[in-house]
C-alpha cells in the first residue's frame, strides 16, 4: 500500500508530529508512506532522519490566495497522479481543498482526512457569522468527498454531528512515540531550562506549556493570572517554549505587568517534551482543541496538568483538572489540589494509533 500525508505546513506543531508519528509507524509496519507539505523544517528533517521521503509543495500554505490554492491543486494533482498513491491522508484546512482535485483522479485513490480541530467553527472561536457560515459550507461539502472522516476528538465529532456537518466519522486518539528513557529526570530537565532562560531554576516553582505563540493556545491567559498564583506559588516562574505570531503581544503584556523576571518565551526547541518532568504544573488554557499532544505528553511524563474546558482535554486529564475557558476563579481554585491523571501510556501509543489507520486505509 502505497500512502500519501499531507500536512499544510512543515514548521514543529501538533499536526506535524501527529504526521511524523504515523509516517513512522506506518514505515515499521511495512507500508511505503511519503510525507508532504509547505514551508518549514521541522518535517523534511525529521523523516530524512527516519529515512522516509518528504515531497514539498511549492503553494501550500496557510492561505486563501485563490492562485495559490489552484497552484497547490494542480501540484498534488500532478504528484498523486504521477506517484500513483492509493491513499492520501490530508490533514488541515488548506490541504482540503485538494479533495475535489483527487476525487476525479483515475484510477481512484483513497482520501482520508483527520480533524484535528473544528477551528472556526468551534464554538469558543471569535469570527463573524458570515466567516463561519462560508467555512460551515465549505466544511461539510469537502468531507463528502473524503472518503474516510476522522476525529482526534469526543467533542470534536459530537459538536460536528450537531452542527451537521456530516452524518459520517469515527475517532482515533493521537498517539506518541516515544521510547524509554526519552524524558529527561527533573534535576537534568531544570538545569537545562534554567540554562536556556538565563535564571536558576532549581527551587523555583515552574509551570507553564508547550506550544505555538498563537492565538488558540491562549497563553495571555497564563501571563494574566501570573500575580494571582505567586500568591499561591511564592516561587512560581512561567515558562512557554515555542515560537508563533502573537509573541510581540507577549512580550508587550509581559512588560506592562513587569514580569521580565517571572514570566519567560523560551522560543522552540527541538523535542521540548524531553524537558517536561522539570515542570511542577503543566496548564494548556486552550481557547479551542482538537487532541493535545502535548497535554498527552504531560501525562505521560507524570506531570500535574490543568485544562480549559475545550476539545479532548478532559479526555485526556479529566473533568476534575479542567477548567471553564477563561474562568480565573475556577483555575485558581484547581490549582489549589491538582488530581494526578493515571498514566494513558497504552491508549495513547503510537501503535494503537498506526493500526487503528491501517484499518481504516484497507477498509
Amino acid at each position: 500500500m502505497k500512502i500519501l500525508i499531507v500536512v499544510t505546513r512543515s514548521e514543529m506543531g501538533g499536526a506535524q508530529v501527529f504526521a511524523l508519528n504515523l509516517a513512522r509507524g506506518l514505515k515499521a509496519s511495512g507500508e511505503e508512506v511519503f510525507v508532504a507539505g509547505g514551508p518549514g523544517e521541522f518535517l523534511p528533517e525529521s523523516l530524512a532522519a527516519a529515512s522516509i521521503p518528504f515531497y514539498r509543495f511549492k503553494n501550500l500554505a496557510r492561505s486563501y490566495n485563490p492562485f495559490k490554492i489552484f497552484k497547490f491543486l494542480a501540484e498534488l494533482k500532478a504528484y498523486v497522479g504521477a506517484e500513483k498513491f492509493d491513499v492520501v491522508h490530508l490533514n488541515s484546512t488548506n490541504t482540503l481543498f485538494g479533495v475535489w482535485r483527487l476525487a476525479a483522479l483515475r484510477p481512484k485513490v483513497k482520501i482520508i482526512f483527520t480533524v484535528h480541530g473544528l477551528s472556526f467553527l468551534d464554538a469558543n472561536h471569535h469570527t463573524n457569522i458570515l466567516l463561519k457560515s462560508a467555512y460551515r459550507l465549505f466544511f461539510k461539502s469537502a468531507w463528502e468527498k473524503v472518503e474516510r472522516l476522522v476525529f482526534v476528538s469526543r467533542l470534536n465529532y459530537a459538536s460536528a454531528l450537531k452542527q451537521g456537518l456530516t452524518k459520517k466519522g469515527e475517532i482515533i486518539y493521537n498517539g506518541l512515540d516515544q521510547a524509554a528513557g526519552y524524558f529527561s529526570e527533573p534535576e537534568a530537565a531544570r538545569a537545562f531550562l534554567s540554562e536556556k532562560s538565563g535564571i536558576d531554576l532549581s527551587t523555583s516553582y515552574i509551570y507553564g506549556s508547550i506550544g505555538r505563540l498563537a492565538y488558540p493556545k491562549n497563553y495571555e491567559f497564563l501571563i494574566n493570572s501570573h500575580i494571582e498564583i505567586k500568591k499561591l506559588q511564592p516561587e512560581a516562574k512561567l515558562i512557554l517554549i515555542g515560537e508563533g505570531p502573537e509573541r510581540a503581544k507577549y512580550e508587550t503584556l509581559i512588560k506592562s505587568y513587569r514580569l521580565e523576571k517571572e514570566v519567560y518565551l523560551l522560543g522552540e526547541i527541538k523535542d521540548a517534551s524531553r524537558y517536561l518532568k522539570a515542570f511542577d504544573l503543566f496548564v494548556l488554557p486552550s481557547i479551542f482543541e482538537g487532541m493535545s499532544l502535548s497535554l498527552m505528553e504531560a501525562v505521560v511524563a507524570g506531570i500535574p496538568a490543568l485544562a480549559s474546558r475545550v476539545g479532548g482535554n478532559e479526555e485526556i486529564i479529566g473533568a476534575e483538572n479542567c477548567f471553564a475557558l477563561d474562568n480565573q476563579e475556577e483555575f485558581l481554585e484547581k490549582l489549589k489540589s491538582v488530581h494526578m491523571p493515571k498514566s494513558e501510556a497504552k491508549r495513547f501509543a503510537s501503535e494503537e494509533m498506526v493500526e487503528e489507520y491501517r484499518r481504516i486505509y484497507l477498509h
